[in-house]
This record gives structure tokens, sequence and C-alpha cells, in this order.
């Protein structure tokens, strides 16, 4: 069975298996993510599916495709769910349980969906971005910020954040939160 919105509720519980209620799939959207890769999908989409679930965040992920490589149809086709599988030590204890993740809304393309990534930026509730791009997408070229989209993740970050701007006419209360997880060094300096 393909895990979707439409067939999560005939997945039979058990133990060690974690499943998203209704309400946590209908959240509004608070992050934007720009990657799509491992690291995002196990630690930040992890933790705000936890919180999610503890009713602490209350709020989904729209995904930005950066890379030209592959497309979203995986995630699409799963409305953006997945399963984690968390095998540890925790205080002492082992644990071990799957989780389906359920904190991503959608995913877009850079490429093909640039004019919705901007419609986010009008989003009154998004408060957070994160990011976890190659380091060839960090790279400090002459771009432009009104190309659609712009070709460097700084590019496409400023722009988000320009439109953003003019769209709430700098309200100080609609800033957002940037967290760069790029494993780079001097990051976030």
């Amino acid at each position: 069975m393909q895990l979707s919105k439409s067939n999560i509720k005939n997945i039979l519980p058990q133990p060690g298996l974690l499943l998203p209620t209704q309400r946590e799939l209908e959240l509004p959207e608070k992050v934007l993510q720009f990657g799509t890769g491992v690291l995002l999908r196990g630690l930040p989409d992890h933790f705000i599916t936890v919180a999610n679930a503890q009713g602490v965040f209350n709020g989904r992920i729209v995904v930005v495709k950066s890379t030209a490589t592959g497309d979203t149809d995986a995630f699409e086709k799963q409305d953006g769910l997945y399963t984690l599988c968390v095998r540890g030590v925790e205080a002492g204890e082992k644990i071990a349980f799957n989780q389906v993740i359920s904190s991503i809304s959608r995913v877009l393309a850079a490429s093909a969906d640039w004019d919705e990534v901007l419609q986010c930026a009008a989003n009154p509730d998004m408060e957070i971005i994160i990011s976890n791009t190659t380091e060839v997408g960090i790279s400090m070229e002459k771009d432009n910020v009104h190309a659609s989209p712009p070709q460097s993740f700084p590019g496409k970050l400023l722009a988000f954040l320009y439109h953003r701007y003019k769209i709430f006419n700098g309200a100080e209360d609609k800033g957002m939160v940037i967290v760069p997880t790029e494993l780079i060094p001097g990051n976030a300096d």
C-alpha cells in the first residue's frame, strides 16, 4: 500500500508505529524549507512532526526543491508523507519505532513553481526558513532576484524575503527566523 492522506486511516495501529491524526494533516503552512535531503527529512521535519503531535508548533512545511535533477512526483504521490525508522538510545534506554512524518504539506520545484514559492511569502503564518542546499547553491555570484527563479540559493532567499517585505510593508512582526543547516565553514556567520 502506498502511503497517502486518503489511505492512512486504513493503517492499523500497532506497537512501535506512530501515525498522524487528521488534525496534524490539516495544519497551516508555517515553514519554508529549501532542500529535500535526508538530513532535513530525518531531523527538522521529524522534530516538527513531533511538535505538531504534542500540540506545540502546529504548522507544516512547504519544501522547495532547488536542484534540476529529479522531480517532486514521489512526494506528491504520498501527499508529502513518509516513514522514518528510528533506532538508537535515549536517556540510556534502547528505542525503536517507526513514525509517519506528516510535517510536509507540499513540495515545489523552484524551476517550475517559483510563483507558488513567492505566494508563500504572502502567507502571514509563515515564520521559519530552513535550508540545506549544496555548496554549489551557496556560491556568491551575480544573480537576478527578479528572475523566475534566481539561480543561486542566496538569490532565491533574497527574492523570497524581499517579496515578503513588500507584501507586508516591512512589518516587524512578519520577519522570518532563518535556520541554515548547510555543512560549510562559516555558515551563519
